[in-house]
């Protein structure tokens, strides 16, 4: 099935609302089937029925249930008896009950990791050891903002209790500058009503990383709802009251941390190779220390890889990657980030393939991939 049997409907055509469960459904299938064969196209399809003694994965979000999934012996421990959606999180902010974003999901372990020892080969649940033969570190991102001078007038947005603070704060505080122009900085911008937003950006343009029709479409729905984008302004200095970039202040009641993220791993006993708290990896998702451990999602950093955007096709198809090696294959990684949708407010826009896709398409490809996302976690 080719990409183009998914886009049947004008990107600009109006869904009425009695068709468009219907409608979902059936681009959703197409679409989750054209995901699965791309995925497959992407790690090879030989399924491995061999594995090289006990595989234990650590982290039960998207990237670490896939590789779950993929071998069903290995051992899944999370400290979280459920997933968050990542995506549901702006709807959360937008008034949304938390149980929204909250998908449950069966785990071996459940519990907090307290350390890893690389050398014993053994993870510490909850004061218990647990030996392991081969590792996935699958643990997700978290905010590093301590390198900004003011620091503690920052608040970060990457988790449920984020979105339920700032919720709470928009109530009554007003101003909101935003540091960084990135996915979650325009996300969030555009999440907020009733308020005046401001998007600090060092760089020339927002969404740097992706085409420029992305930055160009995002401008344009931001500015029509408001906000007030500066570009060229890193920040310098973070108060109470404000931001100073250069000569320019810009007054704040509330300072948001979009800037990007680090890796978020647990703590080991033995040194091993990161770059900015993601475990440096080969081609095989390898670390490239120790050969028995593994990383997927945002733990892993490719070496010489490049620049890789997280997403949850990413997220997936390095968590499935992992696994296979884990278990004795030898296929290199190789992303392929082809389907990329953006969310402005209620506007989504972004490409599939090299097709771009805005309205209603661009929302129901988005929410098909999300679909994806919690039927795996359920299928755990």
């Amino acid at each position: 099935m080719g990409l183009n049997n998914v886009c049947f409907l004008p990107a600009d055509r109006n869904v009425h609302p009695v068709l468009n469960s219907r409608m979902a459904l059936e681009i959703g299938v197409k679409f989750n089937s054209v995901l699965t064969a791309k995925i497959n196209n992407i790690i090879g399809d030989n399924r491995r029925e061999f594995m090289a003694g006990k595989i234990v994965v650590i982290g039960g979000g998207i990237a670490g249930i896939s590789a779950k999934l993929r071998n069903r012996k290995s051992k899944l421990v999370d400290e979280n008896p459920f997933m968050v959606m990542a995506p549901r999180i702006i709807d959360i902010l937008r008034g949304k009950s938390i149980d929204f974003a909250k998908i449950n999901r069966n785990l071996d372990y459940t519990g907090k990791v307290t350390g890893v020892d690389l050398d014993e080969k053994t993870v510490n649940i909850n004061g218990k050891n647990i030996a392991y033969e081969k590792l996935v570190i699958a643990t997700g991102h978290s905010q590093k903002y301590d390198f900004i001078n003011g620091s503690k007038y920052i608040h970060g947005f990457s988790g449920l209790d984020d979105a339920l603070y700032l919720r709470n704060q928009l109530v009554s505080r007003k101003k909101i500058v935003i540091i960084g122009g990135g996915y979650l900085g325009v996300e969030l911008a555009g999440a907020m009503q009733n308020a005046s937003i401001t998007i600090l950006e060092a760089g020339n343009r927002i969404l740097a990383g992706l085409p420029l029709k992305f930055s160009d479409y995002a401008t344009q729905l931001l500015e029509k709802n408001g906000v007030n984008i500066e570009l060229g302004n890193p920040v310098d200095e973070v108060k109470k009251d404000c931001v100073v970039s250069g000569t320019k202040k810009f007054d704040s009641d509330i300072t948001l941390f979009a800037g990007g993220f680090t890796g978020n791993l647990p703590e080991m006993k033995q040194e091993l190779k990161t770059k900015n708290a993601r475990i440096v990896v080969n081609s095989f998702l390898q670390s490239v220390d120790y050969p028995d451990v593994y990383a997927a999602g945002d733990s892993m950093l490719v070496d010489n890889g490049g620049f890789i955007p997280m997403s949850a096709i990413i997220a997936r198809s390095s968590g499935i990657t992992a696994m296979e090696n884990a278990m004795g294959g030898t296929k290199p990684f190789v992303p392929n980030n082809f389907a990329n949708i953006i969310r402005v407010g209620d506007q989504y826009f972004g490409t599939i393939g090299n097709i771009f896709v805005h309205g209603s398409m661009a929302r129901i490809i988005k929410e098909a991939a999300v679909a994806l996302s919690i039927n795996h976690a359920r299928e755990v």
